[in-house]
This record gives C-alpha cells, sequence and structure tokens, in this order.
C-alpha cells in the first residue's frame, strides 16, 4: 500500500528545500501526479511571474484550437527567407532562404527548437485577439501574452508575458487531453533543451515539456511520462544569480521528485 501522506511530505520537503536555496531568488513550484497516488504538491503555486517562452506552449495550442475551427491553414507555405532574423541559434538557418515550410512546420520548430523567428511568424497569422481568446478559453485568468519574441522583445520587454505555476499546470493537462492536439505531444516530447528536468532522469524516461530563460529566470514545465504513474511539474523563477545553477538545481529536485513517487516512499 503506497503511503500517499508520506509521499507527499517527502515532496513538499524537496520542493521546500529547492525553494529556499542559497541561489533561490523568486521560486515557484507545482507537481501533481496524473496517475495512482493523486497528489498535488506546490509552493507559491499562484505566485505571477515571467513566462519567457513558456508562452510559446500558447502560441502552439491557439495555433490548433483555431486550425480546428477552420480559421487558420496549417498547410499554408511560408518562405524561409520572409521570417525575422534573429541574432541567436536558429534552425531555421540550415535551410535555403528560398525554400518554403507549412506554418504547421514552423510551430514544429518553435516547439522543439524554441525558434523565435518561427514563434514570431506564428504570432502574426495568429494576431492577438486570437492568442488572447485562447488564454480566456483555457481559463489562464493569470496569464498575459503581450509581447513577442523578437531581438526588441527578449530583453526587459519580454517580461510583459507572465503567468503562474497553476496556469501552466492548466495548460500543459489541457495539452495532454485534447485528442487534437496531439503533434502539439510530439513536439514537446522531442523537445532538444534538455538541461532542466530531464537532465538527471534515465535516458527511457520521456518528458514532454518546454523551457523558458530570460536573464535571472530559469522556467520549465510539463510531464515526466514516468512508467510508474505521469508527473506533472511546474518550475517557474526569477532573480536568480547564476541561472546555469539553477537549471542543475532544477534536474537535481526533479530527479528526486520523481524516484520519490516512483518507490512510492520517502527517502
Amino acid at each position: 500500500m503506497v503511503d500517499s501522506d508520506g509521499v507527499r511530505t517527502a515532496i513538499a520537503a524537496q520542493i521546500e528545500e529547492f525553494a529556499q536555496g542559497t541561489n533561490a531568488g523568486v521560486r515557484s513550484v507545482l507537481v501533481k501526479t496524473l496517475g495512482n497516488p493523486q497528489l498535488t504538491v506546490a509552493h507559491r503555486a499562484d505566485l505571477v511571474l515571467p513566462a519567457a517562452s513558456l508562452a510559446k506552449m500558447i502560441l502552439g495550442v491557439a495555433l490548433f484550437e483555431w486550425a480546428e475551427r477552420g480559421e487558420v491553414d496549417l498547410d499554408a507555405r511560408v518562405r524561409i527567407g520572409s521570417l525575422p532574423g534573429t541574432m541567436y541559434p536558429s534552425v531555421l538557418q540550415a535551410l535555403d532562404p528560398d525554400s518554403t515550410v507549412t506554418v504547421r512546420e514552423l510551430c514544429g520548430f518553435t516547439l522543439v527548437t524554441s525558434d523565435n523567428p518561427a514563434a514570431e511568424h506564428l504570432r502574426a497569422v495568429l494576431g492577438q485577439d486570437r492568442i488572447d481568446s485562447t488564454i480566456k478559453t483555457l481559463g489562464l485568468h493569470a496569464t498575459l501574452f503581450p509581447a513577442g519574441f523578437s531581438e526588441r522583445e527578449l530583453g526587459p520587454l519580454g517580461r510583459a508575458n507572465t503567468t503562474t505555476a497553476e496556469d501552466v499546470l492548466r495548460l500543459v493537462e489541457h495539452i495532454d487531453r485534447a485528442p487534437h492536439l496531439e503533434p502539439i505531444r510530439r513536439y514537446l516530447v522531442n523537445y532538444l533543451r534538455n538541461d532542466r528536468i530531464p537532465s538527471r532522469l534515465d535516458d527511457d524516461v520521456p518528458v514532454r515539456h518546454k523551457t523558458g530563460s530570460l536573464r535571472g529566470i530559469v522556467n520549465d514545465a510539463g510531464i515526466v511520462l514516468h512508467p510508474a504513474t505521469p508527473i506533472a511539474m511546474v518550475f517557474l523563477t526569477d532573480n536568480q544569480s547564476d541561472n546555469v545553477r539553477t537549471a542543475q538545481e532544477i534536474g537535481e529536485v526533479s530527479e528526486r521528485i520523481v524516484r520519490i513517487i516512483a518507490d512510492g516512499a520517502a527517502f
């Protein structure tokens, strides 16, 4: 018999240690099992913090939601050379400027590689009204997404995109459940930036997730698809003095939490 109270207490202790660390700054954490035992453990999950590139999951969901209504053409083709440039690495630089990709494929680039020019095109396709409508429909009541991913918006302006761990969990669970979002699930399980939640997990444990980063901000959110039970995790941070160390700490606490849940008992 699984000692649910013991597991919950052990997870809470791990989260508290992470939240109060020497490099802690501001940290919000939410962990929820999506199977048995059913557990939810949180630390300041209602705190509004910058979303950074976690907001790209909203773009993906909005794109497929509006395509489902027949208002967005996922098969429309876009010339690579027409997309905005960026000073940051972009997978699109591997393609010939005269080649074309579909809007659907740009969504894949956005969620597999966190590509900023691809994300900017999706924002243009959707428009702010559709993005805001999707946020409202999903019940992301504390989430704002007014800024994009252009060079101009990746500094202080990027902090205008805000959310809470509670809202991000709601978004992640919607992606997990909605049949028409299967492509989004496929993109996220193949996400290439794995220095946080998945970093210390076994290679055969898939993680469907998305990170977000700005100066002092180290976020990650998604679902660890562990064979014992799927585990949703959301980490939002701000005022981090060492982004690399915070990423490592997210990996460390994620590994401990997964082990506690898989074992069904505290260390």
